[in-house]
């Protein structure tokens, strides 16, 4: 016959002090939280040329230099006054290190702090300091809005790279020659202001020259403007840098309640009591095991974060290589459940499997230890070796699916965004699982 049994697990914030952001968006700003604390973006970009690049023959001097910053939207008060600045980096970005993509990146590793900045730009979301700002509806209705920041830039960069190709076109024939040999890229960061934070959805450096071409006379005395555009595309890097002030440490620490938040921010632990129910329930078929986390309604504040409306249940040991790996959701080992406002709830409807692999790696490894998985002081004695076995954690994440509704993408939520969950490691805060097994 099928029954059902409950058994009770507990939570406890994770600090996640860095995340894997593979990533073309960036972001940018300082926004200080009333429940969070303090949070700061900046990045580090890249720049590259198309292969084979050329400037024209007839140009005959730079005449402006800028970068512009695209982004569709932002979190926070769209007027706030902030300053940002830009500074040219002195080492390439290296490729093949993971550490590179992760939000702990440190910038002062490539370029020189005691430098002089190539510019300083007082801004605000909207408004005056931005030179485009249109809203324009997709065939499909979708409204997008697009503005531009545009940051002016030193001339004198413009020569460096005009020189660079008079001194060798080679520089130009691959991004990487590009990046290696004429400009590396820059860091870009909010030094002043509070309550913003951009999300920049498009980079891009543009060179303005004068041309002499020629005229009806005959001559090359007619003067025309060309613009040349160095994107910072996909295929290189933009490494995003997020750092949080203590506050979150004082949060995680809360025993009555767990939180998420994004970017960069806080996860919830879950320690599973999978040895109690192997015990109990060796000789049933385990058919289901649902668990539920619950959402407490926030405060209401000027600027609210948004509810992560994806979470992703992975094994502990699995938290980092999921990502790093652009895993996909295997059902046995990770799970994704959507954000329910009707009940305020992210439930996990079947995560059986789970507990069915963990149990299997857990008799196989005792028995590999030359214990005995029915030995109950075996069992301890492998548990204290391999104190994640039985945990998991909760990770707001951006899902993408295609257009089967199938996932075909999961990466670390960057939003600015939060939960506070039931739980916590107080014994009073213990969640329920519950478990459905047929007894043979």
């Amino acid at each position: 016959p099928a029954n059902t049994d409950s058994y009770e697990f507990t939570t406890k914030s994770l600090l996640a002090d860095s995340v894997y952001a593979r990533t073309s968006t960036a972001y940018l700003g300082r926004y200080t939280d009333e429940q969070f604390g303090e949070f700061t973006a900046d990045f580090i970009a890249q720049f590259t040329c198309m292969d084979n690049f050329k400037f024209e023959e007839e140009l005959t001097k730079v005449i402006g230099v800028n970068i512009s910053l695209q982004y569709g939207s932002f979190f926070g008060d769209s007027l706030n006054a902030m300053r940002l600045q830009v500074d040219t980096l002195d080492k390439v970005i290296p490729e093949k290190e993971l550490s590179t993509f992760y939000t702990s990146v440190d910038p002062k590793d490539y370029y020189n702090e005691k430098g002089k900045p190539i510019a300083v730009k007082a801004y605000s979301a909207v408004g005056p300091s931005t030179s485009k700002d249109e809203t324009t509806t997709t065939s499909s209705g979708v409204k997008q809005r697009t503005i531009i920041q545009t940051i002016k830039l030193p001339n004198s960069l413009g020569d460096h790279i005009f020189n660079k190709y008079k001194e060798n076109k080679e520089y130009f024939k691959t991004p990487e020659s590009f990046i290696k040999n004429v400009l590396k890229g820059v860091y870009i960061r909010c030094t002043h202001g509070d309550g913003t934070i951009l999300y920049i959805d498009g980079l891009s450096l543009n060179l303005n020259f004068e041309a002499l071409i020629e005229s009806s006379s005959g001559k090359r005395d007619s003067l025309v403007y060309k613009s040349y555009f160095f994107g910072a595309t996909k295929e290189v890097i933009q490494a995003n840098h997020f750092s949080n002030g203590n506050r979150l440490e004082e949060l995680a620490q809360d025993p009555d309640h767990t939180y998420l938040k994004s970017p960069a921010g806080i996860f919830t632990e879950a320690t599973f009591p999978i040895a109690e129910i192997y015990n109990e329930h060796k000789r049933d078929t385990l058919n289901g095991v649902n668990v539920s986390f619950t959402r407490y309604n926030e405060k209401e504040s000027k600027y609210k974060m948004g509810i992560p409306q994806y979470v992703l249940m992975v094994r502990k040991k699995d938290m980092f290589s999921f990502f790093e790996e652009n895993k996909i959701i295997d059902n046995k080992t990770s799970f994704l459940s959507s954000y329910s406002s009707s009940n305020n709830t992210y439930t996990f409807t079947n995560i059986a499997p789970l507990i069915t692999y963990c149990i299997e790696e857990r008799k196989k490894g005792i028995t590999a230890a030359g214990g005995d998985p029915e030995k109950e002081e075996d069992g301890k004695k492998w548990d204290a070796k391999n104190p994640d076995w039985n945990r998991v954690v909760i990770i707001p994440v951006k899902a993408v699916s295609n257009s089967n509704n199938e996932i075909v993408e999961i990466s670390n939520n960057l939003g600015m965004e939060s939960a506070m969950l039931k739980g916590g490691t107080n014994p009073e805060n213990k969640l329920k699982m519950q478990i459905f097994y047929t007894t043979f």
